[in-house]
């Protein structure tokens, strides 16, 4: 499916997920998820850290299971994961918890800055290069 100007070219809404390294409560996650999900053009994901996990750059949980709880954001279909912001990208695109790939995945909104090397350690990156290995953003707004 293609979104041009003018709206939505078939029925079907893009999905998007949302993740962070800030956490599941965090306030800049929170607002991004409220605007996507208050536009009515998109079915919102949500696969974030249970609790702050930044400069934990691209690492992932080897070490125990992961654990996932359903929470309540309106109008999202959410969860709280145990891991980093990789294994939070990894789970939302492994269809284990959702049951389809998402067409586009946003990390952030960020608490600090992003900006030079800091983005070698950043769980935020981290969360939007795991959707890249997963080749998900060549498939931004294009369905099948």
């Amino acid at each position: 499916m293609e979104l041009n100007g003018e709206g939505r070219i078939s029925g079907k809404r893009p999905t998007i997920m949302v993740t962070n390294d800030d956490g599941i409560d965090a306030h800049g996650l929170r607002a991004l998820v409220r605007v996507l999900v208050s536009t009515n053009l998109y079915d919102v994901r949500v696969c974030a850290p249970d609790s702050e996990k930044s400069a934990v750059s691209h690492s992932i949980i080897w070490s125990r299971p992961l654990t996932a709880q359903r929470v309540e954001i309106d109008g999202a279909e959410a969860y709280a994961v145990s891991g980093t912001p990789a294994d939070c990208t990894g789970l939302g695109l492994s269809e284990a918890l959702f049951p389809s790939l998402p067409d586009l995945v946003l990390s952030g909104i960020n608490v600090g800055s992003n900006c030079g090397y800091n983005i070698v350690y950043s769980g935020t990156v981290a969360g939007a290069r795991e959707a890249f290995i997963y080749d998900i953003d060549d498939r931004s707004f294009q369905g099948s």
